[in-house]
Parts: C-alpha cells; sequence; structure tokens
C-alpha cells in the first residue's frame, strides 16, 4: 500500500483509468450539498491565488485505489475502492470547465484541463477508452454523455435529470458565469489561472494498493471500524515524525509542549454547527488561520497545515510546536475566565465570552493574531482593535445577520492588517470593517442598531443565551464599565447565570388593562421588546411575575 497527496494534475494526467466497479453506489451528489460548497472553494481558491497566497490549496479528500491484476493496454487500470462520488464529481467539473473555456475561446486553458479527463487520440484511444475515470454501472452512459459532448451536457426534458448531467451542466454555468464577470482584457487572465487552480490547487489524499492487497478489508477500516484519525492526530503525527527527523528529543517535546494537548480540556468535544470535534482540532485550525491569513475548512486542517509546514514556515518544526504551545495556554485561560461566572474578567475573556454567547467561534483566529507577541502589537492598540472587533460580531448576532462568510471576512482582516504598522492595527481594523457592504459582512449602524432594539420582540427572536449577554452588557455599562469609565459599583453582574424576566408582566390583561382594542395590541407589541426586560437573580414564580404593583410601587 502507498499513500501520497496529489493535486488532479498529478493523479490525471498519467496514462492511466480508474474504474468504478459495477457494486459502487450510483451518483448521488446534489448541489445544495455538494456541488454549490465545491464551487464556492473554487471561487475562493483562485481568488486567493491570484490575490496574495499563489501556493494555497485545498483538500479535497481521499480515494482508494487498486490495480488491476488482469492484463493491461497501453493505460494503467486501476480499481476505484473509495471516493468515487468526488472522483466522479471532480472529473465532471474539469470537463465543464474545459468546456465553458473553450466557449469562450480561451483553447489552451481548455486544452490543459481536458487532459485531466480524456486520453489523447493520438495515442490511440477511442470512444468510452478515453475517458480517464470509467463508470461500469447504471451511471455510464449518462457520464459518457457528459463527458465525450462536444457541448454542455444536455439534462433532457425530464423534470428531473439525472444527476451527473446536471452536476455537468451546473459547473458549466458556474464558469461561463463567473468568466463573464470580469472584462475582456481580464479573461485570459482568470481562465489561465482557474486552470491552474483546478489543476495544481487542490490536493487528495491517495490511497494505492497493489493487487493482492485485501481491498474490502481496507475499505471496511476506513469507513467502517475503528475510530478515524482527528485533524489533530495527523497533525500530531506529522509533527513528531518531522521533529525526529530534525533530531530533536521526541520524548522532551511531547512533555514540555504537546502534552498539553491530551488533557481533558483539549480532547473534550465542542460543536461547530451541526458537527462536533475535539477542542484540540478547533484550536490548530483557528491557529492555522492566524498564520496563513486563509480560511481552512475544519476538514482540511491537516492537509493545509502540511503545506504550510514543508514550504511556508521560516523556521524549524520545534519553534511551531513551542508556538502552538504558548498560543494554546493563552487560548486556555481564555476560555477558562469566559466561563468564569462572577468577578473580573479582561477584555480578551470577555470577547470570548461574548462572541460565543453571540454564537460564533470563527472570531478566534484574528484574537490569535492580536495578542501574540511575535507581530508586536502594543496591548493597548490589540485591545482598542478588539473593542471594535467585538462590535461587530454582538451587532451582527442582535440583528440575527447570518455568520455564514464570517471565516471568509476574519481571514480577509487577518492578510489586510498584516501591512499595517503595530501602532495603527485598531483604526486600521475599523476602517476594514466599515468598508465591508455585503449581506455576509456588514458593521450594523447605531440608527439600525437603534430602530431594532426599540421594536422588535427581542424575547423572542434572540437566543436567551445571546439575549443575557446583552442586558449585561447594559447592566455593566449603568455600573460604570464601559471603556473609558470607572466604576462605582466594585462589581460585575454575574455572567450567564441571571434570569430574564419582564417588567409588564406577560399576562398583564387581568391586573393592568386598557381601554381599548388598538390600546392592547400597543401593549402587547412592547411586552418582548428589551426595554421591557430586566435580569433576576431568581426567577419569579407566575403568581408574582403576573401580579399588579401596590399603589406605594405605581409611577
Amino acid at each position: 500500500m502507498e499513500t501520497r497527496v496529489q493535486t488532479p494534475g498529478q493523479l490525471f494526467q498519467l496514462t492511466q483509468t480508474l474504474e468504478i466497479p459495477l457494486f459502487q453506489r450510483p451518483y448521488v451528489w446534489t448541489e445544495e450539498r455538494q456541488w454549490a460548497p465545491l464551487w464556492e472553494d473554487v471561487v475562493r481558491l483562485v481568488d486567493l491565488r491570484m490575490d496574495q497566497a499563489p501556493s494555497a490549496t485545498h483538500f479535497l479528500g481521499a480515494v482508494v485505489m487498486q490495480q488491476s491484476s488482469g492484463p493491461m493496454g497501453f493505460a494503467a487500470e486501476y480499481t476505484l475502492i473509495d471516493g468515487q462520488q468526488r472522483l466522479t464529481t471532480l472529473q465532471l467539473l474539469l470537463n465543464a470547465a474545459s468546456s465553458a473555456l473553450r466557449d469562450a475561446g480561451q483553447v489552451a486553458s481548455a486544452n490543459n484541463l481536458r487532459k485531466l479527463t480524456l486520453h489523447d487520440e493520438d495515442l490511440g484511444f477511442t470512444g468510452t477508452e478515453r475517458l480517464k475515470v470509467r463508470h461500469t454501472n447504471g451511471d455510464g452512459v449518462p457520464f459518457q454523455a457528459a463527458m465525450l459532448s462536444s457541448a454542455p451536457a444536455d439534462e433532457g426534458a425530464s423534470p428531473a435529470p439525472h444527476l451527473i448531467l446536471a452536476a455537468h451542466r451546473f459547473f458549466y454555468d458556474c464558469v461561463t458565469e463567473w468568466l463573464a464577470e470580469g472584462d475582456s482584457d481580464a479573461i485570459a487572465q482568470r481562465a489561465t489561472s482557474l486552470a491552474m487552480t483546478l489543476s495544481r490547487g487542490f490536493e487528495i489524499v491517495v490511497i494505492s494498493l497493489n493487487s493482492e492487497e485485501d481491498s474490502q478489508s481496507i475499505f471496511e477500516t476506513l469507513n467502517a471500524r475503528g475510530t478515524p484519525l482527528t485533524q489533530a492526530d495527523l497533525v500530531k503525527n506529522l509533527v513528531f515524525q518531522k521533529l525526529e527527523a530534525e533530531g530533536a528529543d521526541i520524548r522532551k517535546a511531547y512533555e514540555a509542549n504537546w502534552g498539553l494537548f491530551d488533557e481533558p480540556f483539549w480532547t473534550s468535544e465542542v460543536r461547530l454547527g451541526r458537527f462536533t470535534l475535539p477542542q484540540v482540532s478547533l484550536f490548530l485550525n483557528h491557529w492555522l488561520v492566524a498564520q496563513t491569513g486563509e480560511e481552512v475548512r475544519t476538514p482540511a486542517t491537516f492537509a493545509r497545515f502540511k503545506h504550510w509546514l514543508e514550504y511556508e514556515n521560516p523556521g524549524s518544526v520545534i519553534d511551531v510546536v513551542r508556538a502552538l504551545h504558548e498560543r494554546a495556554v493563552d487560548y486556555q485561560a481564555w476560555i477558562a475566565a469566559a466561563n468564569s461566572r462572577e468577578g473580573a474578567i479582561d477584555p480578551i475573556a470577555l470577547f470570548f465570552y461574548r462572541s460565543l454567547a453571540a454564537g460564533t467561534r470563527a472570531a478566534t483566529p484574528l484574537v490569535l493574531w492580536l495578542f501574540d507577541a511575535v507581530n508586536g502589537i502594543p496591548r493597548a492598540e490589540a485591545e482598542a482593535a478588539l473593542h471594535w472587533f467585538e462590535s461587530w460580531i454582538v451587532r451582527r448576532a442582535i440583528l440575527g445577520l447570518p455568520a455564514s462568510d464570517m471565516s471568509r471576512s476574519v481571514a480577509q482582516l487577518i492578510r489586510d492588517l498584516r501591512a499595517v504598522e503595530p501602532d495603527d492595527v485598531a483604526m486600521t481594523l475599523r476602517s476594514l470593517l466599515e468598508s465591508f457592504d455585503s449581506p455576509g459582512n456588514y458593521w450594523p449602524s447605531n440608527a439600525e442598531l437603534e430602530r431594532a432594539l426599540h421594536g422588535a420582540p427581542v424575547y423572542r427572536t434572540l437566543p436567551r443565551t445571546r439575549l443575557r449577554m446583552v442586558l449585561e452588557a447594559i447592566e455593566d455599562d449603568a455600573r460604570g464599565y464601559t471603556t473609558g469609565r470607572g466604576s462605582w459599583s466594585g462589581s460585575r453582574v454575574p455572567r450567564d447565570t441571571m434570569n430574564i424576566e419582564h417588567i409588564l408582566p406577560r399576562q398583564w390583561r387581568q391586573n393592568w388593562p386598557v381601554g381599548t382594542e388598538q390600546e392592547e395590541i400597543d401593549r402587547d407589541e412592547h411586552v418582548h421588546r428589551l426595554g421591557n426586560l430586566t435580569l433576576l437573580t431568581t426567577p419569579l414564580n407566575s403568581s408574582v411575575s403576573n401580579r399588579a404593583w401596590s399603589p406605594l410601587c405605581q409611577p
């Protein structure tokens, strides 16, 4: 068995045919779950490689193939044991992009991509023999139609076209529209960048078996039995292999630095959307984003880390391990302080408390970057930058704006701030946030926030943790904890423990009647607004919370 990381150019430029066996399941990938996210990754990577990181890569996953034991022709033949959905989609993308580039007059780029999907006819290949990936199941006919046609795949008249034809058409349309976004002078450059990115910018772990190895056992091991290696496990294995090659003291490096990551805090699972992963894997991803200034999807952490370590890291591996340890110690201390319920809290821990209450973890890379001593940013400057960053995050959370573009925006901020003098980081960050103008990343204004808070039924629209965090911030401000003011109370409000109660009770009609139907409507609209909410140390039972005020208490 041989394992290697290859780009599509390296995998498909060879004169070899990958055959998908009859027993493999049919093609099931769809636009919403796979095609659209893959195209978004393509666009992001092309932009990144054209802009600031020409060697940036993106990890696509793993495939397993086994050399055929039968007689071979001019092309070596392999059976695709695992990864058929991934490689089928990649072939459709490459072929559709080739067709779109050809139709846009970019013949050279089109031909370069077409060579990754079809064997040259000059070598004697004809018909379906030209396919570099060949289906032997029911997907064979539509796949051939998509790959061998001189025109974009025809989805047919059926209301539910075959997924393979639909995928080919989807990628053709995406490439065509993307090329049209630039002016005529830029099309050639964009075409070349797209072809280079598709050929060299994506990475696949290719596991090759010889004809004697038990492919079924390996398939079962990869897909069913045992606990799969996490991204942190893969990074750890790579790091210690390279430490050994450097002649470092492996035991000392583990005990002094890496052993921290085997403690319960780091091995505990954290939720990221619909998924969970170990805290250490998430931290490594965020640390890597801080180093590269690139958005790195969590499943691609190891592949991007490996490339960074081997080609972009200016120092030794032991220096990387020590730097990771230092940042991990800081991060763990910040999270521990953010989880404390009472007492003083420094600006970084308070930021983590509020950003987590706002429902995002994607902000972490910028915090790691701001407070990394290597970057030389004065502490006061970093805290000032953090103030604006927190405002951007919390305002968007209060308004319920989407956080889907958060990771990309944070990576962009890191890239832009790298070019700034350390003493100018705070004001530059503020200007960058003010320049964001898309629904996915703009900074809500005071006027927009005031309108929402004056009229929105936040008790119903905001998660309780988020709403409690906002009320706590209001109380802390009243106690004098706003930046630049001294506290007169001597203590902050307890965090994440107090109960949210209504001042005018939700069941107000019995003890708080009004005269007209319109007044009832107006009062109902006010009940769940921010101004009618407060924090109490203990919850009120319904008999108390809905009771009328005594005459002495009435205004």
